[in-house]
């Protein structure tokens, strides 16, 4: 399934007083990129995140914000208590007065939480909260993907209308042409000299049969391609083939002398920007 880049995620479960949280935004970007925020510096649990990423994306700009909180701290701070009443007994024999800041406090909080961080069974709950989310984020890429295919497939066949339209003009103009150059040269110069052969010199540099099949060739490819129910890089992809076909198009307004073909260029060159600010957001 074609998927977008973009897109949001957010989930989170409880375990017993704490409550595990995720959320994972991914933007456009030519290259995956992963950036893990957390207040923990857990550098191995971060590697062990971005291992479940990689399973599920290939492009993107990919935030993560990972947060683990105690549903009541006092609970957890309530095993310091003794050691703290040990220390503060010690310290009251020598006559020191113990006193303990919030930040202090704060401090013991954290400590515990990157403890329970270590803790193996908490480790497999937070990878599987990861796979959870990027499996939420990847459904919504997924439906918005199939909305950009969609509007894609439309706009392709807008360009494969204006090319048979640019076939059907150019039979009637090439003929029309030969015809009027043949009349002008019999008006100038000696019938006895003009033949096809000449004539066909002046219809060359207007032939635009050529650019019309590689055009068609374009189209049906592109075609194949969002037919398929997935491609890796489609992105990049559409990108190349809509640089191909602003080519064509280029080439067929600066060649042709139709002035319906040299505007109707305009439109293609149009839906083939649209096209490829469409493509931008595919993976």
């Amino acid at each position: 399934m074609h998927k977008s880049m973009t897109g949001f995620s957010s989930k989170y479960i409880k375990y017993k007083n704490a409550i595990l949280s995720a959320q994972i935004k991914s933007e456009n970007s030519k290259n995956l990129e992963i950036l893990i925020i957390n207040e923990y510096n857990d550098f191995s649990l971060d590697n062990m995140i971005k291992k479940e990423i990689e399973k599920k994306f290939n492009r993107g700009k990919i935030k993560i914000a990972f947060n683990f909180d105690f549903i009541d701290e006092s609970k957890e701070l309530f095993e310091f208590k003794k050691y703290i009443n040990d220390y503060k007994n010690f310290l009251s024999q020598k006559n020191i007065n113990l006193t303990i800041s919030l930040s202090e406090l704060e401090n013991l909080s954290k400590k515990q939480k990157r403890n329970s961080l270590k803790k193996p069974f908490i480790i497999k709950k937070v990878i599987k909260l990861m796979k959870d989310c990027s499996i939420e984020l990847e459904n919504k890429q997924m439906a918005e993907g199939k909305i950009i295919i969609s509007a894609v497939n439309k706009k392709i066949n807008k360009i494969e209308s204006l090319k048979n339209l640019f076939h059907k003009k150019y039979d009637l103009y090439s003929k029309k042409l030969e015809r009027k150059y043949l009349k002008e040269l019999n008006n100038h110069i000696d019938s006895g000299t003009i033949n096809k052969k000449e004539i066909s010199v002046f219809i060359e540099k207007i032939d635009i049969e050529e650019e019309i099949i590689r055009l068609d060739s374009h189209i049906k490819m592109i075609k194949k391609i969002i037919s398929k129910k997935s491609s890796k890089n489609i992105g990049q992809v559409l990108d190349f083939y809509m640089q191909e076909i602003n080519r064509e198009a280029n080439t067929l307004s600066s060649k042709s002398k139709d002035p319906t073909i040299s505007n109707k260029t305009i439109e293609i060159k149009t839906l083939v920007n649209q096209i490829r600010e469409l493509s931008a957001n595919l993976s």
